[in-house]
């Protein structure tokens, strides 16, 4: 097929007879790009190419393979093309037909024979109708999902909270993030990432289909529900979240507020919320990841057990849950605690990861595992601090590796080293 030329607009002829396609190409080729095919299912694949690259659609009704009326209805259910102009090029049978046409979304008529002039002007008019429409919508709604824009989510809030009646509703809000966008989009490229957004915008419709709903850019979409109560608000996130397919998901945080009178401080509170949970994904999925490092022995675990009494620096290994019990850990690293011996530095420590890092900088620690784990790196590296038997504070670097063993489950392989005093 001919590439398309970018300095013309792009029209998108579906017509079966070539007479009369050669004729409309006659026409138009001298002002527009013309991509002419015989069937709706031929255009809808060039559809799928060309986006929102083309300007309008004229589209015959009777055609072998798919006829008008199914393609309208196909185009009706996208986002996206949904929005290009359809002009129908054909002889009307009767008034019923008319209305079925309109019905589907076409939006205006050319019959057969064609006067060049009338195809010529209402080609045009149609056009530029479309783009006025698209200048003055797309401050306020986003092409790509049909939802309103970070401009409209902020003139909104400004109504709501400067409005006593609305401002006094209970609102639901809730903040979703795309889990793995940007892998999809290095992988697959760009037009995969933008099917996954559409793909997820349109759970969110479906869940939330009488909210206001905003796209603030890139993958983050914000709800805001006026419900009667935070139950039916719940009950819609339950639907959002059972809706993901397999492949996708996006993070939620969502707060249900008894008023919208401090709406953007609590929109901040549902993206925080998010962010926990988009953590919780990235975990599990590099943990599952990592699992197909499994150590199948008890006999492989003592091997490692020796080679930790070789390196220089300190080394242990603890169970990754909720107490990080230590299960093995090397006489360097007992040293470095200045512990006499391995009961005191369990007795000093709590036998457990978390009583090893200075109180102070364990949250840290955390977020900042968490932010490795997001970006699936292999080995987490962090700093903290210690506090050793006599009171003394020293400053660790510490790698870790998660691993899967047959004995004891999950678990992290942490090596430490660059150990300064303070």
């Amino acid at each position: 097929m001919k590439e398309r030329y970018t300095g013309k607009r792009t029209l998108l002829l579906i017509e079966d007879d070539e007479i009369n396609r050669q004729i409309l190409k006659e026409i138009l080729e001298e002002t527009y790009f013309v991509i002419a095919t015989a069937n709706g299912q031929e255009g809808l694949d060039i559809l799928q190419k060309y986006g929102q690259g083309i300007s309008a659609i004229m589209l015959d009704i009777q055609m072998p393979v798919m006829d008008g009326y199914e393609f309208l209805e196909r185009i009706s259910q996208d986002e996206v093309y949904s929005q290009i102009p359809v002009i129908v090029t054909t002889v009307l049978d009767s008034v019923n037909d008319e209305k079925r046409c309109l019905e589907l979304g076409a939006a205006d008529f050319i019959v057969k024979p064609y006067n060049p002039v009338i195809v010529k002007m209402r080609v045009e008019n149609i056009i530029r109708l479309r783009e006025c429409s698209c200048i003055i919508s797309e401050l306020e709604l986003d092409a790509l999902t049909g939802f309103k824009t970070r401009k409209a989510y902020y003139n909104d809030i400004e109504a709501i909270e400067s409005d006593e009646v609305k401002s006094a509703q209970p609102v639901g809000v809730v903040f979703t993030d795309i889990n793995g966008l940007k892998s999809i989009n290095d992988r697959s490229g760009h037009e995969a990432g933008d099917k996954l957004i559409i793909s997820i915008a349109r759970d969110i419709a479906e869940a939330f289909p009488d909210a206001n709903r905003y796209r603030l850019g890139g993958d983050e979409f914000v709800v805001l529900s006026f419900d009667k109560s935070e139950e039916a608000f719940t009950e819609k996130i339950r639907k959002l979240e059972t809706q993901w397919q397999e492949g996708y998901s996006a993070a939620v945080g969502s707060i249900w507020l008894e008023s919208a009178r401090k709406l953007e401080k609590n929109v901040a509170l549902a993206d925080k919320q998010m962010y926990r949970d988009k953590s919780r994904y990235y975990e599990n999925k590099v943990h599952d990841r990592r699992r197909n490092r499994c150590i199948d022995s008890d006999n492989m675990l003592r091997q490692v057990q020796n080679v930790g009494e070789l390196l220089p620096g300190g080394f242990f290994v603890y169970h990754m849950d909720a107490n990080e019990e230590l299960i093995t850990f090397n006489t360097e690293l007992v040293k470095i605690f200045g512990c006499q011996n391995a009961e005191e530095f369990r007795k000093l420590t709590g036998n457990t990861f978390r009583g090893m890092v200075h109180p102070d900088d364990y949250a840290g620690v955390e977020d900042r595992i968490s932010e490795q784990i997001q970006q699936e790196k292999d080995i987490d590296l962090v700093s903290y601090r210690i506090t050793c038997k006599d009171g003394t504070e020293k400053q660790v670097f510490d790698y870790g590796r998660f691993v899967h063993t047959e004995m004891y489950g999950d678990v992290y392989y942490v090596f430490m080293s660059e150990i300064t005093g303070e």
